[in-house]
């Protein structure tokens, strides 16, 4: 659950659509910024990088965004918040081996009042995520490459009650394993995933409450056009 959005969309809680005002520079020796404004009022700033260098490829990606919006969806009404959210994130290749990894982190400061100016953020005001994935990307076939990846996932105090209740908790965590194949001639990637899903939350008092687990298996393709 991202408070600044209201949406239960577990990670970037920046990236949904929105009605700004953006602007983005030049690259200039593989760096670049951008900034964006709107919403009444919506703000963020970001900084990128990307590029090669003895047969490595980088890329990296760092972002700040405010929000004091009180009609952003999912905000119950009478609502009046006040939410920074700092997300980064970086990727490096071996480009010889195809060997990679790519990592993320976020965290938001949350603040939130009644319109007669009382607190409403009873638990944890700082939630926070960060991810990392691993994997090789080979081509073992004319199809096109292969990749082959491990990933896992933290959620902490990212629960709908641990934003809302006195002192309380919560923990999520994801792990999973994928294989995507690359298909060239049609600009397409073919992919299969599994991922598991585990979590629990604590209250106030130390009472601990393990949600149910759950697995998942997907299956899939993008054509790119």
């Amino acid at each position: 659950q991202c408070f600044q959005t209201g949406l239960a969309i577990g990670a970037d809680c920046n990236g949904v659509p929105l009605n700004a005002v953006r602007y983005d520079s030049p690259t200039f020796a593989g760096f670049s910024v951008s900034a964006s404004w709107g919403e009444d009022d919506f703000w963020d700033v970001a900084a990128r990088y990307a590029g090669e260098f003895n047969g490595v490829k980088l890329a990296v990606a760092a972002a700040y965004s405010h929000s004091s919006d009180e009609n952003t969806l999912g905000t119950v009404l009478g609502v009046e918040k006040d939410v920074g959210y700092f997300q980064i994130g970086a990727y490096v290749q071996h480009v010889p081996t195809g060997l990679f990894l790519y990592g993320a982190y976020g965290r938001e400061d949350i603040e939130a009042r009644n319109l007669a100016g009382a607190n409403l953020v009873l638990g944890e005001d700082n939630p926070d995520h960060w991810y990392i994935k691993a994997g090789l990307r080979r081509r073992f076939n004319d199809l096109g490459h292969t990749v082959l990846y491990g990933e896992y996932g933290e959620h902490n105090d990212m629960g709908v009650l641990a934003v809302s209740t006195a002192g309380t908790s919560s923990n999520m965590e994801r792990w999973g394993l994928g294989v995507v194949q690359e298909v060239d001639a049609a600009a397409m990637s073919l992919w299969l995933s599994y991922r598991h899903h585990e979590g629990d939350e604590r209250s106030a008092l130390g009472a601990k409450t393990k949600f149910d687990e759950f697995d998942l298996i997907k299956f899939g393709a993008l054509i790119n056009f």
